[in-house]
């Protein structure tokens, strides 16, 4: 991915223009901050017509949105709450990013006492915007609130629509690792654990560390008893002796419990790398 991107700067692709292709706020879904309570706050991302930015893993092109905290004394964050992604092309390689708004959560956790009037959170920000051209972007936000008990926000319609957008965790399937760690093809089989089992159309796996590459095309083959096996590419830029598979998959048919179109997955790889038979 790296290489691509130098490329692209090389040729003359991206240009650095802060805030081209996107509108960005912070938002939070409190009014006000209280001693040791939890809150969370969100960068919300528009994007103009034609533009998107990168999921936490873009695969072979983008950078991913990178939010670089500055906080009162015994404040402490979480990492960002990334939304479901979307397989965005740009230069005609495919990549995982957002063309739609996004709210990128990120919760916010205050110390046992406070003792200012108000606290001050900074961030800044780092991003890539891409459409026919590329943008890389920084700036600097700020968020002031008021110190006392907290009450909702105008913002939490933003915050529930964003939480909606979470893929959670694969329930109603099980899910094997037929493959080896270095092996440069990865199958991966789901057998489905309700009855009748659900028919998955267009299944794709967003890699949340790489080890899946963007830009080969993925396979899905039907097996016996409602169950599937996802053929995927290995990428040569995810990391080495990984333990586990994580990521995120992705249907135009249900696939969650809840009846979702996304949910997470993380399957171990197994020491013997015996193929699991539905």
């Amino acid at each position: 991915m790296r290489h691509l991107i130098l490329l692209m700067l090389s040729m003359g692709i991206c240009h650095a223009a802060p805030l081209t292709g996107v509108d960005l706020k912070l938002v939070s879904d409190t009014t006000a901050v209280e001693a040791s309570k939890p809150f969370t706050v969100g960068l919300h991302i528009h994007h103009h017509k034609g533009y998107h930015t990168y999921w936490q893993n873009p695969g072979i092109v983008g950078v991913p949105t990178d939010i670089a905290w500055t906080l009162p004394p015994g404040f402490t964050t979480d990492p960002i709450q990334w939304p479901t992604p979307e397989v965005v092309d740009m230069a005609g390689h495919p990549a995982h990013g957002f063309h739609r708004d996004v709210l990128l959560m990120v919760q916010i956790t205050p110390p046992s006492e406070i003792t200012s009037k108000d606290i001050t959170l900074r961030a800044e920000i780092n991003w890539m915007a891409c459409a026919k051209t590329c943008h890389p972007g920084n700036t600097s936000l700020s968020l002031t609130l008021p110190t006392g008990k907290t009450t909702p926000s105008v913002s939490r319609p933003l915050f529930k629509k964003a939480k909606e957008e979470l893929p959670t965790p694969l329930a109603n399937w099980s899910v094997n690792l037929l493959s080896s760690p270095s092996s440069p093809t990865i199958h991966l089989l789901l057998v489905p654990q309700a009855h009748p089992p659900a028919t998955l159309e267009n299944l794709y796996f967003f890699s949340s560390d790489g080890q899946v590459s963007s830009d080969r095309p993925q396979k899905l083959s039907p097996q016996v008893k409602g169950a599937y096996t996802l053929i995927l590419e290995r990428s040569e830029y995810g990391p080495e002796k990984a333990s586990h598979l994580p990521g995120v998959l992705s249907t135009t048919t249900p696939i969650a419990k809840n009846g979702d179109l996304a949910a997470r997955i993380n399957p171990a790889y197994s020491d013997k790398n015996q193929p699991v038979t539905p």
